[in-house]
């Protein structure tokens, strides 16, 4: 289940632009006697155009309590300052139950703990949740998945991470009396509610754009050739020699956008991620290390920004792109292989030399390299590393 446009759009991008663009403002509306007006206002400006506007109130996911937008309290503690906002109810996956404002040394930034869905049955999870934070340069860390839905345990963990305590976070806060509202409104020196500047859908490009759409050109253009080459035979074989420099073209071009992409992910996750950025990238290259280094590294990017480790599908698509590789060096050095009056089979190439290859090792090669075998281990290789990256730019 998606998250809910309205909902989506008031928690991840109204207040963390709000509050990057005008941190001092914010803090002082949330935190004075016109907050429940202003948190009102910035909500219901959010829907606006919507094809669903959502009330602000309403029964939590459990059914016996309600969940309402609120200012649930501000603490500061030395150049930790907090401001903590409840949301209405949180309902699928994405939708973030509680916000926190934080400003540490005067620097902003905003927490969400998020409903996240439950990779055993596809639902929303019953009782986990993700606790993620956003900066003004767009940059995420997510700090996992914890139990708990309520307000203690966001407490829980964001204390844990900004090193201060929140207890008596609730009662922070003087109550809102009519006194004190006019006197607010009345002390304002401007003609009128300041608007709010609408954000455009995305506040800039994400990592990993070219990377995707070339994943998948290089996943389907096989699939293309496959599907002519049992319709067209004709067109099928006149293209073949086009279309071999062109995968070792794309495939070259794929392996660079994705060394950038997961340096630029593992930058954005620093503390979170397995390795730093730079071994991100020299984790590729290092002779015999660059056997089983790549895996760990595609596999901590995932799990740093979506939370999950993605194991089996990660050794899966490795599995797939070493064979893939295999295959394009042989393809590339023209390799014959042979056999004569069913003796060994032997591999020879054009400019020179050859081995002998056991029969085993001679089976599996034609298998994985030609007809619907080859196939396969192109699509799991393009396809998998395809859905992860898309995975992974989704959830930045």
């Amino acid at each position: 289940m998606s998250a809910r446009q309205h909902h989506f759009s008031f928690a991840k991008k109204v207040i963390p632009a709000e509050t990057f663009r005008a941190p001092d403002r914010m803090f002082a509306e949330l935190t004075g006697p016109q907050r429940e007006a202003f948190l009102f206002f910035l909500w219901t400006e959010s829907g606006k155009g919507l094809a669903e506007a959502l009330p602000h109130v309403g029964l939590a996911p459990g059914g016996l309590e309600m969940a309402k937008l609120d200012v649930v309290g501000h603490v500061k503690s030395g150049d930790v300052e907090v401001v903590v906002i409840s949301m209405p109810p949180a309902l699928n996956a994405n939708e973030a139950m509680f916000l926190a404002l934080v400003r540490r040394a005067g620097a902003p930034s905003v927490f969400f703990y998020e409903r996240c869905a439950d990779l055993g049955t596809g639902q929303v999870h019953a009782n986990e949740a993700v606790l993620a934070e956003t900066r003004p340069d767009g940059s995420r860390s997510n700090y996992g998945f914890h139990e708990g839905l309520d307000l203690q345990a966001f407490k829980t963990q964001l204390e844990k991470i900004l090193g201060v305590s929140l207890a008596g976070l609730e009662s922070s806060l003087e109550p809102v009396t009519a006194a004190a509202f006019v006197a607010a409104g009345a002390a304002r020196t401007s003609g009128g509610r300041s608007t709010i500047r609408r954000l455009p859908e995305a506040t800039g490009p994400k990592p990993g754009g070219l990377l995707e759409v070339l994943l998948l050109v290089r996943f389907a253009l096989p699939l293309v050739m496959f599907a002519l080459a049992y319709t067209v035979p004709s067109l099928s074989y006149q293209l073949w020699p086009v279309m071999g420099p062109l995968y070792t073209l794309l495939s070259l071009v794929i392996g660079i956008a994705l060394l950038v992409f997961l340096y630029k992910v593992y930058a954005a996750n620093r503390g979170k991620a397995p390795f730093g950025p730079g071994m991100a990238v020299a984790g590729w290259m290092i002779p015999v290390v660059n056997f089983f280094m790549p895996p760990l590294i595609v596999r901590g990017a995932y799990k740093a920004v979506v939370g999950a480790g993605a194991g089996l599908m990660v050794l899966v698509w490795w599995l797939a792109w070493l064979i893939q590789i295999a295959n394009e060096m042989m393809r590339g050095m023209r390799a014959q292989l042979s056999r004569v009056d069913g003796g060994d089979w032997y591999m020879s190439f054009p400019a020179g030399g050859g081995f002998h290859l056991p029969e085993p090792a001679a089976d599996f090669y034609i298998m994985t390299s030609s007809g619907i075998g080859g196939l396969l281990v192109v699509t799991a290789a393009y396809g998998i590393l395809w859905h992860l990256v898309r995975t992974i730019r989704a959830k930045m």
